[in-house]
């Protein structure tokens, strides 16, 4: 389905990661295979987790639509490990994949090695039904003893009756460690694994982004190294691999969820990927204005890729040049929300991703 030199990006489910898929151009699409990770919603104050899973199963029947008006019919990777209960994921899996499919669309479901059985289940019968495959994710702790991984893995192929050539791999290692190490082991581990030249695909996620800004300074510099991308770049160009696998990551967003920070304010910062780290001009909570004022000097940066590289780009100028307007009457808005501007750091990182692993020689 794609090489290594092919771009997964973990994003969850939200408007602002669909706004951002939406408006990519179909140039850096074909090097992009996005994975969905679906979440609850906030629900409305005084709602029961209950009323919160009925909400989610009223949307479902819409949902494939949805993915396909945003993404199109290319393949996509759909998970819902993020979701509240064994039934509701078994039961949105089935809606969202094989809705896609009946849409024209490539759904391929995930699966996670010790995902619950009728999970399973349901992963095997759309795999086989829709022709399509699924995604088998490994996490680090799969890797705690790898003859037990071996023979897991032997297991789950032989119950599911699949063969290597029908599943995407895709190893998962979360937070990448400050100084790479944790990328390199794990590297260095899926390399023992039996056949892994026999995979359909094969891909490797880690991700640096920080969970919050709470360390990082207003009216500064702020340089974060993409530690994820500079390990998985390090090792694909050497000659030690096995098997070089696609880069995947979390974009600018922390790698692991938490359900809480959905009902916390963040600061009105601007994130800015760079060719090796990425750029924060932080604000401050509620007050929307500084994005202006962080537009304007980042559209003046050298390192600006220019309003005509991505969607994001073209938002960061647009707003730049309001910055003035705004100040001389500030009546007019305009200042973007923490939505909009979520998508255009996040659509300006699919860009530059997919340029950068596809032309990495």
């Amino acid at each position: 389905m794609f090489s290594s030199k092919h771009y997964v990006p973990i994003l969850k489910w939200k408007r602002a990661e669909q706004s951002a898929l939406k408006v990519l151009e179909e140039k850096h699409k074909k090097h992009i295979t996005p994975l969905l990770q679906f979440v609850m919603s906030k629900g409305k104050p005084g709602d029961q987790r209950e009323d919160i899973v009925v909400k989610f199963e009223e949307q479902l029947p819409k949902i494939p639509e949805k993915v396909i008006e945003v993404w199109g019919k290319a393949p996509i990777f759909i998970d819902v490990s993020l979701l509240y209960t064994t039934p509701l994921k078994a039961k949105a899996l089935v809606a969202i994949s094989q809705g896609g499919h009946d849409l024209g669309g490539v759904f391929i479901p995930i699966v996670h090695l010790y995902d619950e059985q009728k999970i399973k289940e349901v992963a095997y019968s759309l795999a086989k039904k829709n022709k399509c495959g699924l995604c088998l994710r490994l996490i680090c702790p799969d890797f705690v003893d790898l003859n037990k991984l071996n023979q897991d893995i032997a297991n789950f192929l032989s119950v599911g009756k699949l063969e290597e050539k029908d599943i995407d791999l895709l190893v998962d290692v979360k937070e990448a460690e400050s100084n790479g190490n944790k990328c390199s082991k794990y590297l260095g581990m899926v390399q023992d694994l039996p056949n892994l030249t026999k995979w359909r695909t094969f891909s490797f996620a880690s991700g640096s982004f920080p969970e919050d800004l709470s360390a990082y300074k207003l009216d500064e510099e702020n340089l974060i190294p993409r530690v994820d991308w500079i390990s998985w770049k390090g090792h694909v160009t050497g000659k030690t691999l096995k098997r070089k696998p696609a880069f995947a990551d979390y974009t600018i967003q922390h790698p692991i969820y938490k359900e809480a920070t959905q009902f916390y304010h963040p600061t009105t910062s601007i994130k800015y990927t760079l060719e090796d780290e990425w750029l924060i001009m932080k604000g401050k909570k509620h007050r929307f204005e500084m994005y202006l004022g962080s537009a304007k000097l980042l559209s003046q940066d050298r390192r600006f890729y220019g309003e005509s590289f991505s969607y994001g780009d073209k938002y960061v100028a647009l707003k730049a040049k309001h910055c003035d307007v705004y100040l001389k009457n500030k009546k007019l808005g305009g200042t973007g929300s923490t939505e909009t501007w979520i998508t255009a750091g996040i659509n300006h990182h699919l860009v530059l991703v997919a340029n950068q692993v596809s032309n990495l020689s």
